[in-house]
């Protein structure tokens, strides 16, 4: 009994198995061209997302048998072929295929892709799906209609056509699919044409509509001679699009130049595409003085870029800009270098393409048609000059105990490995104005050792880099301890420096991560005492004594140095000490009052320096500070209230900071003040008061 029980066990799937076998589907499936207006018979060169076949399958469909059969149709593969027309495969750059969503209408946001092929080649035939899986189930007395949609190069030729077939296999058991599958109807005949006024019949062409506008307008390359150093932003080419130009047809047609797109291309030089860190295209601006500026319109930006493939500003469908008939429009093509990886001498030269052509989305809207020869070349080629390794003394403003960055630049790599101060040079500094009190290591560096001596004002030290860490090529990589000293009066500075006893700049050991010495410059840095408010005196802190002295210059019992009548001045209106600002100190001294330190967090740390360009713009939240010039160590942005407190402090390497909202926390909306302090090879400089607002 037990053993006619295991029998019955195993029989019972085999006889399941052997009836689902045995059932087969009717050949009732049609495939037709569907005629829902999604097809774009004259695409533009350059345009994206074409719908150039449009299918339905049916199950069953119109045609043959019409009766259902109980079972769906399991579409295994779909093949896309050229079978006519004079466009070449490589102007198709990309072949999509698309589920329709229901309703009828191709829009890539919402229909389901299927599969996407790039550099399609259509001639020999593109297949999506996999032979044995499941690629889509149509419903029994159902339907699916497929897109199949393309990109065209920009280049594609005006009045090339192309001619398409929609071919596919049906297949049972298929992985992720059904036993039973309908089969194609007798009445389709595989494969399906491409077609014109909805009728499956091979009609249908699409062909390539350019620009209908006279060729007339001109793009005059005018890239200057130019050097830059890593970390810069660069001008690749400066090129002007003149609607019409002076060579060929010179006379207006009374319509604009519409582009669609601008491709860059590397055409020669050293330089690869992994030191451009981002590409930006830039049309010149009225309100900002000539040659290229942060200020002026950015159309488009790509990070990341590949030159020797191309970048492409704009998608070459919608208008990227408009150049005015009988007027001409100036561009640059700037390029924000790598801080590292270059070699002195490192060259690139690059090249622009520009489409121009109608405005599909207004059909009264007419382009003129570029008459120069694309690619225009730069006619001069980017030079990078690779500075020598850098040091760089970090400066300040300071009350009491601060910390001085000591940062590197243009270290090449692997990066630094060890440096030593010592035993011939020291960081020197006047023990009577600034005490040094230690020197620590940042990052994967650890300071060794530290040898100060305050009464000569000299310090040594050695650092090295971390077990198992990764060396810097730039960035701050130690930092000193400073506190001013006992008698130091407020608005003196002190240089602090690498020397030796001779004053000769001198720095002992400065060696890669591969053990390679190198000889690096050094940038000294400048400490200057700030002025405390409602210290009258100068001994560094606001007591009652201080509001005693005040109170006694008042009565004409007492005189006070220009300084000292500076930090007396506590109390509204500026530029008078009266009863009132004796009041803030003695409040001050007792706890009662914080007093606003207004004119020494605004004092620049430095004179005579060379004038910077500073902009500032809002992107994705976040206010971004730019400081254009050359080798730019570090940044700090200060912000303040309208009354002069300072409320936030944002510092980094390199000429820009970003503010961000965490930067920001805790203050309300409003008008807010701010300066930027750049450390660069000169020294330190800081840009004038500006303002901006916050609004969430």
């Amino acid at each position: 009994m037990g053993m006619r029980k295991i029998w019955l066990f195993v029989l019972v799937p085999i006889l399941v198995l052997g009836w689902a076998t045995m059932a087969w589907a009717d050949d009732e499936a049609d495939v037709f061209n569907a005629n829902a207006g999604n097809i774009e018979p004259n695409p533009n060169p350059g345009e994206n997302h074409v719908v150039i076949q449009d299918v339905i399958v049916s199950d069953p469909g119109p045609f043959g048998d019409t009766t259902p059969d109980a079972f769906p149709t399991a579409i295994e593969t779909v093949t896309i072929r050229k079978i006519g027309g004079t466009l070449e495969d490589h102007f198709v750059i990309a072949l999509r295929l698309y589920l329709d969503d229901g309703d009828g209408l191709f829009d890539p946001t919402v229909d389901r892709l299927l599969g996407a092929v790039n550099a399609p080649r259509l001639s020999t035939g593109v297949v999506f799906g996999r032979q044995g899986e499941l690629l889509v189930l149509v419903p029994n007395n159902g339907s699916a209609e497929f897109f199949v949609v393309a990109d065209f190069a920009n280049d594609a030729p005006d009045g090339a056509t192309l001619r398409t077939s929609f071919d596919l296999t049906v297949g049972d058991s298929l992985i992720g699919g059904p036993t039973t599958t309908s089969r194609i109807d007798s009445a389709t005949s595989l494969p399906i044409l491409n077609f014109d006024a909805g009728l499956p019949v091979p009609t249908g062409f699409i062909r390539i509509t350019a620009a209908t506008g006279d060729a007339e307008t001109d793009v005059i390359d005018e890239t200057p001679a130019r050097t830059a150093n890593p970390g810069d932003s660069v001008v690749l080419q400066e090129f002007i699009v003149s609607d019409p130009g002076v060579s060929g047809d010179a006379i207006p047609d009374s319509y604009g130049t519409l582009i669609r797109s601008v491709t860059v291309r590397k055409v020669g030089g050293t330089i690869s595409s992994d030191k451009i860190l981002r590409l930006r295209l830039f049309r010149a601006s009225p309100r900002t003085p000539p040659g290229w500026d942060e200020k002026d319109e950015l159309l488009a930006v790509v990070n990341s870029p590949d030159l020797e493939r191309g970048v492409v500003f704009g998608d070459g469908g919608r208008r990227l800009v408009r150049v005015n008939d009988n007027a001409e429009e100036r561009f640059y093509v700037v390029a924000d270098l790598a801080a590292v990886g270059f070699v002195n001498g490192d060259t690139l030269r690059v090249s622009v393409e520009i489409v121009a052509r109608d405005d599909k989305t207004d059909p009264g809207e007419i382009s003129s048609a570029i008459e120069t020869p694309m690619p225009v070349v730069a006619s001069n080629q980017l030079v990078v000059e690779v500075p020598p390794p850098t040091l760089i003394i970090g400066s300040a403003s300071i009350t009491g105990k601060s910390r001085i960055p000591i940062s590197i630049r243009f270290v090449p790599a692997p990066g630094l490995g060890e440096l030593q101060i010592g035993p011939d040079g020291a960081l020197t500094f006047d023990p009577t104005i600034v005490q040094v009190l230690n020197i620590k290591g940042v990052g994967p560096y650890i300071v060794d050792s530290v040898n100060i001596d305050s009464i000569e004002g000299r310090a040594q030290f050695t650092l090295t880099l971390k077990p198992g860490r990764t060396p810097l090529n730039e960035g701050v990589i130690a930092e000193v301890e400073v506190d001013k000293a006992p008698d130091a009066p407020p608005g003196e500075s002190v240089r602090i420096d690498i020397e030796d006893i001779e004053g000769i700049e001198i720095v002992d050991v400065f060696r890669d991560a591969a053990g390679h010495d190198l000889l690096p410059d050094v940038t000294p840095g400048v400490i200057t005492i700030k002025l405390i408010k409602g210290d009258a005196d100068g001994d560094g802190v606001v007591t009652i004594s201080d509001a005693r002295l005040v109170a006694q210059f008042i009565l004409g019992l007492a005189s006070l140095t220009p300084e000292q009548e500076e930090a007396a001045d506590v109390a509204p209106p500026t530029g008078v000490i009266d009863a009132t600002d004796v009041r803030w100190i003695a409040q001050a001294a007792s706890g009662l009052r914080k007093l606003e330190q207004t004119n020494a967090a605004l004092a620049p740390l430095a004179v005579n320096k060379p004038t910077r360009a500073v902009t500032a713009k809002l992107r994705a939240g976040t206010l971004e500070v730019r400081v254009s010039g050359q080798s730019v160590a570090e940044t700090t942005v200060r912000v303040f209230t309208l009354s002069g407190k300072a409320v936030a402090t944002v510092q980094a390497s390199g000429p820009t900071v970003y503010l961000s909202e965490g930067d920001l926390a805790g203050l309300p909306n409003g008008v807010y003040l701010y300066t930027v302090t750049v450390l660069g090879p000169e020294g330190v400089w800081q840009s004038d008061v500006r303002k901006f607002v916050l609004v969430r």
